[in-house]
């Protein structure tokens, strides 16, 4: 009893006496004969294991309570202990173990006499652990399987859960009035015996009124997940992006992608994908490739499609920030078939967006126009919240030889998770306001600002320079002045690039980006190349070869020495231009 209770509190979000309860269990069994319930214990343990992060301990807790379950002769406690170790194999990647360890569990849980308690907990592990994997097939078979059960036995509480998963694979399919009501009944049923998954619902709830373009429906839900202790992802991150604040979203995602929680760890394949459009749009390049470069080998791991088809989406979104139409064109074609495959439209259409940007890159308009009617159709069928509003008809981008500059704070996520919100961003918008003074000063044009980042394009190569120089000046001396600056760094290339919707696309733009990567704190570096074009002397200190990601042959570039007096030839700004 006292561990029911434990698991009672613990699943209300009563803690603390939940681990009082856990306690004095512990106590009445440190002397009593080995049975069950010492089973159960290392099963409860188990699970506060893997919540902190500690797979390890928490396989072992689980080998323990199988071995005494297989002893006392309890098979549904070792169904879930089994069930436990199978929740750590897709926590921890191992995902060949999950399968069989699932289907020993459900086999374990239908033998007779065992307890209803035990079975219909197993029954709905086995649906969220399939949900984990995306294997949308199997756990929609154990959600109907898992519901017939509840019903006939009467169980509260895993009949809300029951009707939530089925919520989930509706909201994927598009069923989406259907998923908002099922998943409102689950949440009603668990508040009063489950808070902790009641919370899990409410977060679905965000996620289905997003897709409905009721973003004023997902924050009230957002509000019930987040008071019960749920981060609210990846719905939070997709109401972010779809509100316009990408910066918020990218950051939330990053905070909910660092918790090594096993919850947490098994949604890292919902969350990646939202995490890379943010990231995108925030120009965080870096960030979104390792991204894609994680859904990938998950795809890979898990074998299943819904994981391959956001893969291809992310990777086909990625290469089209970068310019690189054709392999973007090639991944976003995969993406569409592979979502329609698994007829989940909102994503389907989502992806068709995107192709039909590709295609307008490519010059391919009809294309694009046959895409875009293709997501607008899906639009239509499911009602499902897509925005179509790309100009197809868009004329062909001119090449243009510009100066491109990227520049971003160092360790910006440290400092302002150590600042905290409210000093952070009157920092930030000073930060934002000294750049900006300086790109007019120097006849810059701003591209995009994402996050503490700038993409900046000049069309005299001395002006890039000059630019970049003296925004590390101003920093210096506010720095020396007031006693702090923000660092950052700053990096600089020149090339042939496509102009286009306020935008330039094209390999000297990457070269720029992955060139600032390199940068350390108060640098600026710039190609070996863009200083040579420049027609006053540029004083360097230092050269350096670069190896940058995705660019075959090294690539020179030179440590530009900025702390020179004010007017100091080729640092200030001719005449005209003051």
């Amino acid at each position: 009893m006292a561990l029911e209770q434990a698991r009672h509190h613990t699943m209300m979000l009563d803690s603390t006496v939940g681990l009082t309860c856990y306690l004095r269990a512990t106590e009445y069994l440190a002397d009593a004969p080995e049975c069950a319930e010492h089973a159960q214990a290392q099963w409860s343990l188990s699970f506060a294991l893997m919540e902190g992060g500690d797979a390890d301990g928490a396989r072992a807790a689980l080998l323990d309570a199988r071995a005494i379950a297989r002893r006392v002769g309890s098979p549904g406690t070792e169904a879930m202990a089994v069930q436990g170790l199978a929740h750590v194999a897709t926590a921890t990647g191992d995902v060949d173990e999950v399968l069989p360890l699932l289907d020993e569990a459900a086999a374990l849980a239908m033998r007779p006499g065992v307890a209803p308690v035990h079975a219909g907990y197993v029954y709905c592990a086995v649906i969220s652990i399939c949900r984990a994997l995306c294997d949308w097939g199997r756990a929609t078979e154990w959600t109907k399987v898992s519901t017939r059960y509840c019903e006939r036995e009467s169980i509260a509480g895993y009949g809300g859960l029951c009707r939530f998963h089925q919520g989930e694979i509706d909201r994927l399919h598009g069923q989406l009035a259907e998923a908002e009501h099922r998943v409102l009944q689950a949440c009603e049923e668990l508040l009063g015996v489950n808070r902790y998954s009641a919370g899990w619902g409410y977060s679905e709830l965000v996620e289905i009124r997003v897709r409905r373009g009721d973003l004023v429906g997902a924050e009230e839900a957002l509000a019930e997940a987040i008071a019960l202790g749920d981060d609210g992802q990846p719905g939070r991150g997709r109401l972010l992006l779809a509100q316009g604040d990408a910066r918020a979203a990218a950051r939330s995602l990053s905070r909910s992608l660092a918790d090594p929680g096993f919850l947490a760890r098994e949604r890292r394949v919902f969350l990646l994908p939202v995490y890379v459009a943010a990231c995108v749009a925030v120009g965080d390049e870096q960030a979104a490739a390792e991204s894609v470069a994680e859904l990938e080998e998950l795809a890979r791991r898990f074998g299943t499609t819904g994981p391959a088809a956001a893969a291809a989406v992310a990777r086909g979104h990625l290469a089209l920030h970068r310019g690189e139409t054709q392999e973007a064109i090639a991944a976003l074609e995969k993406g569409v078939h592979l979502w329609s495959e698994v007829e989940a439209p909102y994503e389907a259409a989502q992806a068709r967006v995107l192709l039909a940007q590709a295609l307008t890159a490519d010059g391919d308009h009809a294309g694009a126009r046959l895409e875009l009617q293709a997501a607008a159709r899906l639009a239509d069928e499911f009602g499902v919240a897509v925005d179509l509003d790309i100009a197809p008809v868009r004329s062909e981008g001119a090449r243009t030889v510009r100066t491109f500059l990227f520049s971003d704070i160092v360790d910006s996520t440290r400092l302002s998770e150590a600042m905290g919100d409210a000093a952070w961003e009157p920092l930030l918008q000073w930060h934002d306001r000294t750049l900006r003074a300086e790109f007019e000063r120097w006849h810059g044009e701003e591209i995009k600002h994402g996050g503490d980042g700038f993409f900046v394009a000049f069309a005299d190569a001395d002006d890039g320079i000059a630019c970049a120089a003296a925004i590390q000046r101003a920093l210096a001396r506010h720095r020396a002045e007031h006693g702090f600056a923000p660092s950052i760094r700053i990096g600089l290339h020149a090339g042939e690039a496509t102009a286009r919707e306020d935008d330039y696309f094209g390999s000297a733009v990457t070269r720029a980006a992955r060139i600032s990567a390199k940068a350390g704190a108060g640098e600026v570096l710039a190609s070996a190349d863009l200083v040579a074009a420049c027609r006053r002397e540029v004083p360097v200190s230092e050269e350096r070869t670069l190896q940058l990601k995705g660019i075959a042959d090294p690539v020179t570039a030179v440590l530009v020495t900025w702390d020179r007096p004010v007017g100091a030839e080729g640092l200030e700004p001719p005449t005209s231009a003051l």
